[in-house]
């Protein structure tokens, strides 16, 4: 009995090993025959893609060099880029120049100390800390890359 169990057991195995194989095989195939269809397929496509990216470029560039109404009705028009630019320039460098405003939100520095009314040098700054100290005697603002900048002294 233990003879007809060994016999068949590695018929079995062989035959189950060989239809496995088989189909590996046959879906290997059908895989290769599936992608050798297609391989116009992605080209295909990158050649749509880059068509369209050519259109949109194209009607970007329209739009940005070209003059032409919004709305008729409420008589908003566009212009071109570089027309607007330069417009917009004009407009700015027409206001003035809002230098030391406070930024909504933000805390405004400290005002300076005021300026000592004798004419003797400021105390020496301890190592790396930076000096906000008034101008000498000769007019000249302390040595300090750090130091916030001063207005020149005024003349009594």
């Amino acid at each position: 009995m233990s003879t007809e169990t060994s016999t068949t057991f590695p018929i079995r195995w062989y035959v189950s090993v060989a239809v496995v194989l088989f189909i590996f095989a046959l879906v290997a195939f059908q895989s290769s025959r599936i992608a050798q269809d297609t391989t116009g397929y992605d080209d295909d496509q990158a050649k749509l893609r880059a068509e369209k990216l050519a259109k949109l470029q194209a009607a970007d560039q329209k739009t940005l060099t070209t003059a032409d109404w919004v709305d008729k009705d409420k008589g908003i028009v566009r212009i071109p880029i570089n027309e607007a630019m330069t417009e917009e320039v004009s407009v700015l460098q027409a206001k003035p120049v809002g230098m030391g405003r406070e930024i909504r939100g933000v805390m405004a520095p400290a005002a300076p100390a005021a300026a000592p009314a004798t004419n003797s040098a400021p105390a020496p700054a301890s190592s790396g800390a930076t000096t906000n100290a008034a101008p000498a005697a000769g007019g000249t603002p302390p040595a300090s890359t750090n130091a916030a900048p001063t207005n020149p002294p005024t003349k009594k």
